[in-house]
């Protein structure tokens, strides 16, 4: 969709969304699971309208379905009880009590495993302050960020608490692999089988690879962007899929190969039995820039966590 569709919701059934991991907090859910409600900026507003004209990011992008007004005093009680931590500085740049409403990607899993992986080599903003610019590039430099231009910013597994970020932050190259990425993958292994660990890796791969390609043909900057690893740590989902019943991945109206899903999204999308979801999220800093090439600091990075679950994959 290329205009903003204004969304309407009943309030009293919007519900904490859990399953964050990273990034704002705020975030919110419709009582059916299948719409996430993101505080908005502007910028990410824009980034996903344009983005609405682009066939080829789009499909590796979650659904937009356009923006939501809630009133004043059901805003500041959504943010009082989230179980996501809200940044003061946030504020700053979200559009009061007005929130971006997208697919909810984790919805569909049973026993979900969530990693949030930060790109890109500078995480400020081209109209950064030189206090602000500063900042950020002390960030890159005690994390992987300037390194390898890629970073674990969140990690979720079932049954345990989501990893702490400010322990994320202090992963080492060796770090990210040894104590964030194998443990998560070693989740499909324990719960499923040792097959199931490396046919995640590898879809994970061949994903991030055909993202690649479409990055590479597209003129943005995505300061501080990540992309979403999410898969189905389920014995019983894995079997379903080995005897035909459904796809691979979630996305099936824009990636082909799932063979199910919604074309409408929102309320009315069913489980579509998929293993796995891979999405690039979190635009607030994103934009289209037409005639300055793709960014290569964000591919730079996207190299490199390509290699890092090549190298995982091997073990």
């Amino acid at each position: 969709m290329a205009n903003n569709t204004t969304v309407s919701v009943d309030e009293t059934k919007l519900k904490d969304f859990s399953h964050q991991v990273a990034g704002h907090g705020g975030m919110l859910h419709t009582e059916g699971k299948k719409m996430l409600i993101k505080p908005m900026v502007q910028r990410e507003l824009k980034f996903y309208e344009q983005a609405a004209n682009n066939p080829l990011i789009k499909p590796f992008l979650p659904e937009f379905f356009g923006t939501l007004q809630l009133s004043q005093g059901f805003s500041e009680k959504a943010e009082q009880s989230a179980s996501f931590p809200i940044n003061p500085h946030d504020k700053e740049t979200r559009a009061e009590d007005t929130y971006i409403c997208l697919e909810n990607l984790v919805c569909r899993f049973e026993n979900v495993c969530i990693a949030d992986i930060k790109l890109g080599t500078q995480l400020y903003d081209l109209d950064a302050t030189p206090e602000k610019r500063a900042r950020m590039e002390a960030k890159a430099a005690v994390r992987t960020t300037s390194l390898i231009g890629a970073s674990v910013s969140g990690l979720s597994i079932p049954g345990k608490p989501a990893f702490d970020r400010k322990e994320l932050h202090k992963l080492t190259l060796e770090t990210m692999k040894t104590e964030a990425l194998i443990p998560f993958f070693a989740v499909a292994e324990t719960m499923v089988s040792a097959e199931y660990r490396k046919f995640i890796i590898r879809q994970f791969i061949t994903e991030l690879e055909e993202y690649r390609e479409v990055i590479r043909q597209c003129e943005t900057r995505m300061f501080s962007s990540s992309v979403l690893l999410v898969y189905d740590a389920s014995k019983g989902r894995y079997a379903r899929f080995l005897g035909g019943g459904k796809g691979v991945h979630s996305a099936g109206t824009q990636r082909s190969d799932s063979g199910s899903g919604s074309e409408d999204g929102g309320e009315d999308a069913e489980d579509s039995g998929a293993l796995l979801d891979m999405r690039a999220i979190d635009f607030a800093h994103g934009h289209w820039v037409p005639g300055q090439g793709p960014d290569e600091k964000y591919l730079f990075g996207l190299d490199n966590l390509i290699s890092i679950l090549r190298e995982i994959l091997a073990l």
